[in-house]
């Protein structure tokens, strides 16, 4: 289930182009005045969390320095978790004005919450990303284990999506995915980022993919995102 948020811009000042932990912050903080008890078993879980949302999707973008300048603009929360997709919605209804910059002073607000139909997928899907995709592996460095953050030339970048995506898939439903395949056919339009969230910097892709699944794969990368840290405004996609 996904909910299309619509922003208007208070103030003058730019947004900074590292806005994505502190719009994270936001959500999280609206979910908690709309339900508490929801927002208490996000923050306690220490498993997946079912849910994504998108980069801001500028309507009108001005040319200006040190930041994003606009005066309207939209992003998407999604989840396969329709209790989760309304109670966002009354948070950010109930307390529409916020943000994104370091003086606390009011930037945006949301002028309306537009809950999107549900969409119904076959066996193929071109996705582009809307927020960019993180995937991390493992490797040895001078006899160490140490994380590496995976781009999309690395073949184990899709082994890691796919294991990922059925793990996260299994522990919201409590089964497996009846008929696992998954096979990327085509990437292209990559676009390297490199992403502050809070003290660290993740990097992360860009793209559009053609994707080969299940159906049911397909719909739940499409509703919870696709890769890591989801919940932190990652590997957010929408259909081209």
């Amino acid at each position: 289930m996904r909910c299309k948020v619509n922003i208007r811009k208070l103030s003058t000042a730019p947004i900074h182009y590292d806005y994505q932990y502190g719009l994270a912050s936001m959500l999280y903080f609206r979910l908690a005045e709309a339900n508490i008890k929801l927002a208490n078993e996000i923050h306690s879980h220490q498993g997946f969390k079912f849910y994504t949302f998108s980069n801001l999707i500028l309507e009108d973008r001005m040319p200006g320095k040190g930041g994003l300048n606009f005066t309207k603009c939209h992003f998407f929360i999604s989840s396969p978790d329709p209790e989760f997709i309304r109670s966002f919605a009354e948070g950010l209804l109930l307390e529409p004005e916020f943000f994104l910059g370091k003086n606390k002073h009011t930037d945006l607000i949301i002028e309306c919450v537009e809950i999107l139909p549900q969409r119904e997928f076959s066996d193929t899907c071109v996705f582009k990303t809307i927020s960019p995709i993180y995937v991390k592996t493992m490797r040895k460095n001078d006899g160490k284990l140490v994380e590496i953050d995976l781009y999309p030339s690395d073949s184990k970048f899709y082994e890691n999506l796919h294991t990922n995506l059925t793990a996260r898939y299994r522990e919201y439903y409590g089964h497996t995915v009846e008929h696992d395949f998954f096979d990327v056919l085509d990437v292209k339009d990559v676009k390297p980022k490199r992403v502050s969230i809070g003290n660290s910097f993740r990097r992360c892709s860009l793209m559009k993919m053609t994707l080969e699944a299940s159906p049911e794969l397909i719909g739940f990368a499409y509703d919870a995102g696709l890769g890591e840290k989801n919940a932190m405004g990652f590997g957010c996609v929408d259909v081209v």
